[in-house]
Order: C-alpha cells, then sequence, then structure tokens
C-alpha cells in the first residue's frame, strides 16, 4: 500500500532590513520559473536478515525564492511528517522485515515557482539570525590554520560583504571544481583547505569555515540544478550559501558554479544573485530527524536517510524530474 502526504508550507514573515543595500542591484525584474518537479529516491535491497528498516526523506517547503505547493510524498508504508533540527520538513516511514529484492522507490512531488536572487535574498535583522550559523559543523571546524587564512584573505576590509567577496574571489580563483578525486562531496573544509578542490559542499564549506571564523553567518542550502530545457532529468544535487550582513540582510553565494564555469560575469553575478534555475530541498547541517535517528546528526540531508535496525545503510540514490509548467 501507498501513503500519500499532502502538504504546503510557508516560512515566517521576512524581517525589514536597515540602512541601503551596499551591494549593485540589476536593473530588471527577478526572472522566474515555474515547474513540477519530483523528487526520485532510490533505496537498494537492505543486509539479509534486517528485521526494521526506517526511512526519511527531505520534503521542499516555501522559501524566501520559491513557493512550494501540491506537495505529495508517495511511500510504500505509512508516513508522518515532521521537522528536523534546523526547521527543514521530513517525511519518516518503517518497513518491518523488509524483503523486497528490487530497488525500493520513493516520490515527493510539487509545484515550485522559483524566483532569481538580484543583490540579497531576503532582508533581516540581526537579531533573527541564530547563533548557529556562527558555529563549527563537524566537518567545517573553525580551525588556527582556518583563522589564520580567513584573516589574511579579508585583509583590512572591514566590511563583511568586503570579507565576504574576498573569501569569495579566494575560493574561485584557487579552488578546481572536482569529482574525481576520493573524499569529494562530503562538505570536508578541512580536505578543502589541503587540495584546493572539490565539488558544490566542498566549496561552500570552506566558505561557511572561512566566513564564519571572521564572525559573517553562513548558512548552507542543497537542491538540485535545473538544465536549460523545458522538461528534464537531473541525476544529482548542487548546493550554494547565504551570508548575512548588517542592514543588509542575506546574499547568495554561488562559489562552485564560478569556480567550474570560469567565466568572470558568472563570476561577478554569482556574488550575490542567483538564477532561478534551482530548486531548493534542504538547509543546514549536523542534523537530526524527526523522528530522531539512531545514528547521531547527519552531515547534509539532499538524500533518503535510511537506517537498517539502526545503522546506517547509504545504498541510496536520488534524482529530479521536472517540467515547467
Amino acid at each position: 500500500m501507498t501513503s500519500r502526504i499532502r502538504l504546503s508550507f510557508a516560512l515566517a514573515t521576512c524581517l525589514a532590513a536597515g540602512a541601503a543595500f551596499p551591494l549593485a542591484r540589476a536593473a530588471k525584474d527577478p526572472a522566474v520559473r515555474r515547474f513540477a518537479a519530483t523528487y526520485v529516491g532510490t533505496i537498494a535491497p537492505p543486509p539479509a536478515g534486517t528485521k526494521r528498516l526506517d526511512v526519511w526523506l527531505p520534503v521542499p517547503t516555501d522559501g524566501p525564492l520559491q513557493t512550494v505547493s501540491d506537495v505529495r510524498v508517495d511511500t510504500p508504508s505509512p508516513s508522518t511528517l515532521g521537522r528536523d533540527s534546523n526547521g527543514n520538513a521530513v517525511a519518516h516511514f518503517a518497513i518491518e522485515d523488509p524483503a523486497f529484492k528490487d530497488d525500493l522507490t520513493v516520490r515527493v512531488t510539487a509545484r515550485v515557482e522559483r524566483r532569481e536572487a538580484l543583490g540579497r535574498e531576503e532582508p533581516a535583522t540581526a537579531a533573527s539570525v541564530p547563533a548557529s550559523l556562527l558555529a563549527a559543523n563537524a566537518l567545517v571546524p573553525l580551525t588556527p590554520r582556518v583563522r589564520a587564512l580567513a584573516a589574511q584573505v579579508a585583509g583590512d576590509a572591514q566590511d563583511p560583504v568586503q570579507k565576504a567577496r574576498r573569501l569569495y574571489d579566494y575560493l574561485v580563483d584557487n579552488g578546481t571544481y572536482d569529482k574525481t578525486t576520493p573524499g569529494w562531496g562530503r562538505g570536508d573544509s578541512e580536505r578543502f583547505c589541503d587540495l584546493k578542490k572539490g565539488n558544490c559542499t566542498d566549496f561552500h564549506s570552506a566558505f561557511m569555515a572561512l566566513a564564519r571564523s571572521q564572525g559573517i553567518p553562513v548558512r548552507f542550502v542543497i537542491g538540485f540544478p535545473l538544465k536549460p530545457e523545458k522538461e528534464g532529468t537531473v541525476p544529482g544535487y548542487h548546493c550554494w550559501a547565504s551570508f548575512f550582513a548588517p542592514n543588509v540582510g542575506w546574499v547568495p553565494v554561488d562559489a562552485s558554479d564560478a569556480a567550474k564555469l570560469k567565466d568572470p560575469a558568472k563570476k561577478a553575478y554569482l556574488f550575490g544573485n542567483l538564477d532561478p534555475d534551482r530548486f531548493e530541498i534542504t538547509r543546514g547541517r549536523d542534523l537530526t530527524l524527526s523522528p530522531p535517528q539512531k545514528d547521531g546528526p547527519l552531515n547534509l540531508f539532499i538524500y533518503p536517510y535510511v537506517e537498517a535496525d539502526g545503522k546506517p545503510f547509504t545504498e541510496t540514490r536520488i534524482r529530479l524530474e521536472y517540467r515547467d509548467l
């Protein structure tokens, strides 16, 4: 039997910003993309003898740049909906004595309106910024060498936007987008400092570490990129970040796309702006799900998270199927 949940979420209303915004804004209205999205998670058969399989799925919600409606979660057994430790929506279901021999497929469908960010992601006040966005994460430690590097790169900059731009430029100019060297994709900022290469997770973990060590709050965002075509399948995730500056609000950055494209115009655009060709799924690191998982905080949440008798089971895959509306 398939369990289906229909839901709609809205984030809290943004707080008003203060003084004038110091970044240049494009003289145009933000682009908008509307699409039907299907998140498809695939779970391999669990080890023989497994007594209970617990599965948690990320469920997309409204955000500063997207509106989500008509959400439906399709699972092979009844599921419940909750929120993780960072406020992300989570669907959970369990299968007792799982005996399936073929891959198990789960789906989350939604209608999405995604808006371009021009100059900033959203206004906010310092009082609305959680202290956790200045703290270390398990794979994003604020080590002495990170603090020293951030201080060196930031130099004499005093304004948070100026500091963040210097850190962004450093990562884009010195980093290599790479998914061949073992260890990529975990979001290990220390590895990035060693190798200066990795995927989007690694680039933005390095940005988190450097900016936070300079007293700049950063939030981590993960989802999917959309192709230029009006319909298609995306086989993997993409992530980006945003930082907070007083009297400005939240400013988005995509250092990995800038490093990958090697285009000066795109590099300039992707500091403070984001195209609408993306779909946010969750935010944050070191997450405790709902109900809580057995194995401790989850590094990031984009794949179905699975525990077989309380132990992590990582044989999962994801894809996004979309169609422009």
